[in-house]
């Protein structure tokens, strides 16, 4: 009992360091400000409880909500909320390393300190992999999703080999809080199920349900319950907040809200199924030409099998390619990860076959179902973020069957083993440190604040995409820069609602639109949008020709950048200095044709 109790302790004490030297990592690399994409959004409707882009994410928001008010400033809400996922990110890893630690007591009965370095090694190695960092440093929604799927797997293995049927009733209610960060946590479900419907380890004897049917109907409603943070949903849109995406006020509002109407919905086949201008061109590069059975499969195989899921797996653990052609990780976390699925093959088969479908609904089969178009707008290896976790899993029974191994080697290779093991996560760390530490980047921050610094007081301005839109509300909104505007997403709003802010703009108040926005109207305003600063302003009638050096008067007057130091901050700023000089040239060059 003394020796179960130790290995318990020694169990909890290192699942510990694994969690606070995984979120340590997380923090001191986190941004300090918003970041692109869909971070501005969930840091503005987190911290002011609005509605978000559909299906939305409310507990997210609730949990979110909670660290945006722990900000001592508006300027920290940003970063406060990113530390939300610095959290959640690090306790993801000590989740898999206890994940780990449990396939193998199940296997052996032991949890010796060959099994808790080796499912530390995993840990780590999952921790410091692209995707994982890459959304612990930001405000986004799948370092939360994350750890709830870890926890439901956990619980599960728990259940197995523990009995009790509460452990059930807890995976049920897990999974119904995760779909409401987001839906991703479904994919756990069958590896959660098949964990618990298999062939159970020799030495324990099959936990038993009793009273099933009442067991499965309290389940049921823990999920339900689960899926409560929803009803916050209609209540929110009621109550009319600046950023109301869909306005699921009512039950129809709310059923199309969920069922994500709004977006465009990707058939099973065939597989090049999108018809936009250059789809054509794009999708023959990689299905040879036609639109055949062939073709379509040689675009699923090639594309969006090999480019958009391979090509992710191996980022994260074969190495990422730089400027010099370098990889850094040499293969070897794919290799250890490979062992273990053979190891685990040979000596707990059940184990490799839930890891497996975890991996497989995960990866592959999400990648059949998401059906992804030639090419995405941004990478989306965030969408495999479960598949890439079993590889983990795999790494950690890989290495504690190498370290068990060692004990009949001699002592210089076995110790050579072990250091190479355990440095393995270290030189994963030292890899992709630099191309995640965040911490000094502020050009998401500066750029939002000079496009709003560009405007007038009392400005109109007219975005169009998610990168010029999300980080000026969280500028905005959440930090309170600006007061005096309003900003409008015209995708968002609609074309009908577009015209009718403008006619409805009696008081004349100033009307700017981004240059992401200007590229798609100016033939509505052709000769009537002058550049100040990074937007264009709508004048009343044909620009008139006026000097450069008038014209820029908004880089000396709010327009502001934050200090770099390096040379990699410093190209940063030296490049969008040059975009804003660019726009210059050309109207400058405009200016002087109309002369």
């Amino acid at each position: 009992m003394r020796g179960c109790v130790q290995q318990s302790r020694g169990e909890l004490v290192v699942g510990w360091l694994v969690a606070l030297a995984a979120t340590a990592v997380y923090v001191l690399t986190a941004d300090r400000s918003v970041s692109w994409w869909d971070c501005g959004e969930f840091i503005t409707v987190s911290n002011g409880l609005y509605v978000g882009h559909p299906p939305g994410a409310p507990l997210y928001q609730l949990v979110a909500h909670l660290f945006c008010l722990m900000a001592p400033n508006p300027g920290q809400i940003a970063f406060c909320c990113n530390l939300l996922s610095a959290i959640c990110a690090g306790m993801t890893a000590m989740v898999l390393f206890r994940t780990v630690v449990e396939v193998e007591r199940q296997r052996d009965g032991a949890a010796t300190w060959h099994v808790l370095a080796g499912a530390a090694t995993g840990a780590l190695c999952y921790a410091f992999c692209h995707t994982a960092w890459f959304s612990a440093v930001e405000s986004e929604v799948y370092s939360l999703a994350m750890l709830l799927c870890s926890f439901t797997v956990w619980t599960a293995l728990r259940w197995r080999r523990l009995g009790d049927r509460r452990r059930l009733w807890l995976a049920a209610l897990l999974l119904g809080m995760g779909v409401c960060v987001h839906l991703m946590t479904l994919l756990a479900a069958p590896a959660v199920l098949l964990a618990m419907a298999s062939r159970r380890p020799k030495h324990s004897l099959p936990p038993r349900i009793d009273k099933p049917v009442a067991t499965a109907a309290i389940a049921l409603m823990l999920f339900v319950v689960g899926l409560s943070p929803y009803a916050a949903v209609p209540l929110m849109a009621r109550a009319n907040p600046p950023v109301n995406e869909g306005n699921p006020a009512t039950v129809g509002a709310l059923r199309r809200y969920l069922a994500r109407e709004q977006y465009e919905k990707a058939p099973l086949y065939p597989r090049m199924w999108r018809n936009r201008e250059g789809d054509r061109e794009r999708e023959a590069e990689w299905s040879g030409g036609g639109n055949g059975l062939w073709a379509n499969t040689r675009y699923c195989v090639s594309y969006q099998l090999g480019y958009m899921y391979g090509r992710y797996l191996l980022d994260n653990y074969f190495g990422r390619r730089r400027d010099d052609n370098s990889l850094r990780l040499y293969l070897l976390p794919l290799l250890v990860a490979a062992w273990g699925l053979l190891a685990g093959r040979r000596g707990m088969g059940w184990w490799p076959t839930t890891a497996g479908v975890l991996f497989l609904f995960g990866g592959p089969l999400l990648n059949l179902y998401l059906n992804h178009p030639c090419y995405e707008p941004r990478e989306r290896d965030y969408a495999y973020v479960l598949s890439f976790y079993a590889v983990a899993i795999w790494i950690g029974t890989g290495a504690t069957d190498l370290l068990l191994r060692t004990r009949r080697w001699r002592a210089a290779p076995r110790t050579a083993t072990a250091a190479l093991l355990l440095a393995m996560p270290l030189l994963m760390a030292a890899a992709n440190w630099q191309d995640h530490d965040r911490h000094n980047r502020h050009a998401v921050h500066d750029i939002a604040l000079n496009h709003l610094q560009s405007c007038d007081y009392g400005a109109i301005l007219f975005t169009y995409g998610d990168n010029d839109t999300f980080p000026l509300w969280e500028l905005h909104y959440a930090e309170g820069l600006r007061p005096d505007m309003q900003i409008f997403n015209i995708n968002l709003m609609g074309y009908h609602a577009f015209a009718d802010t403008l006619r409805g703009n009696v008081s004349g108040r100033p009307v700017y639109f981004t240059q992401y926005a200007r590229d798609r109207l100016e033939p509505l305003f052709r000769g009537r949008l002058q550049l100040e600063g990074y937007c264009w302003r709508l004048m009343p009638g044909p620009c008139p020709t006026v000097g450069v050096e008038a014209f820029g008067r908004h880089i000396e007057q709010g327009m502001v950048w934050h200090n770099y130091s390096g040379e990699w901050q410093d190209n940063v700023t030296r490049s969008m200095l040059d975009i804003y000089r660019t726009n210059l040239a050309l109207y400058s060059e405009a200016v002087q044709g109309n002369q």
